[in-house]
């Protein structure tokens, strides 16, 4: 078991690298597959079939058919620590084992317990695991730009795992044999800067966002909190906000809902102010 301590003295598994060599033959924004989102192919050793471990304690959500590459979605059971020193849950796809029937939804794997292997199931060419993780929990999703636990991007219609992240700031890769590493920024447990699980620091700003783009989720309350299902934003919509912070690769604000509560909604695709904007501000 892989663990680290944050700042505050609370210890949390830290998301490993799922196989033991890594061999990455198509990685983020790849022209054969995955245009413009954020997803690995990854080879073993060599072109047999190796394992894939579990990156965490982690529970299988849903498994899909042989068409679909058997996609299994598992999510973790508990908070984790990423590469990026967040912390919070993480939620997983893994693609093109061969056979998932030796293991059922609702299973629990331990922290690098061996559960899949690669293989060609769906659209493959060669023996490979196709791999996704992002922030959060899984949602069941049927609005917008995406349907169950998938996303998709608008540009390129390629469809992927709800809100993905680039591997390199969710996985270390302690014990891994790197083969190929894709040029990505790998780290090990002992280079990750981890800070505080109490993580999210709001700053009062009252003001106005209009977006700019569409399907933009809304979660309760804040950033971590439960996306409200078959509700989103649009392009020139707006909301009166009355904070904001920045967390988890984004750039948030919270307003009231109108019809009770408190809502939150991502504004930047960046943590960084002024960059990929998701709205104007007044």
């Amino acid at each position: 078991m892989t663990l680290t301590k944050t700042k505050d003295g609370k210890t949390y598994e830290l998301i490993r690298f799922p196989m033991k060599t890594m061999t990455i033959t198509q990685g983020n924004n790849g022209q054969y597959s995955h245009q413009g989102v954020n997803a690995l192919d990854i080879a073993g050793k060599d072109a047999g079939i190796d394992p894939t471990f579990a990156p965490c304690k982690m529970r299988i959500a849903r498994k899909e058919g042989y068409a679909n590459g058997n996609a299994v979605f598992a999510e973790s059971v508990d908070k984790v620590m990423f590469a990026d020193g967040t912390v919070d849950y993480a939620k997983f796809m893994f693609l093109h084992d061969n056979y998932t029937g030796d293991f059922s939804v609702g299973r629990v794997f331990q922290q690098w317990e061996e559960f899949g292997d690669e293989g060609t199931a769906g659209y493959a060419t060669g023996n490979h695991c196709h791999f996704e993780v992002a922030k959060g929990k899984l949602v069941w999703d049927k609005a917008g730009s995406g349907y169950g636990y998938y996303g998709r991007n608008n540009s390129t219609g390629v469809w992927h795992l709800q809100d993905s992240i680039s591997a390199d700031k969710a996985c270390v890769v302690d014990g891994v044999t790197i083969k190929n590493g894709n040029g990505m920024g790998w780290k090990k447990a002992s280079e990750v800067k981890n800070g505080s699980s109490g993580s999210i620091k709001w700053t009062a700003e009252n003001g106005t966002a209009t977006f700019t783009r569409n399907n933009i989720r809304i979660h309760e309350d804040g950033p971590t909190g439960k996306v409200i299902a078959g509700v989103q934003y649009n392009a020139g919509q707006s909301v009166k906000y009355f904070a904001k912070c920045a967390y988890a690769g984004h750039r948030w604000v919270k307003y009231h809902r109108a019809g009770g509560g408190v809502g939150c909604v991502a504004v930047s695709g960046s943590e960084t102010r002024g960059v990929d904007p998701w709205a104007t501000f007044k």
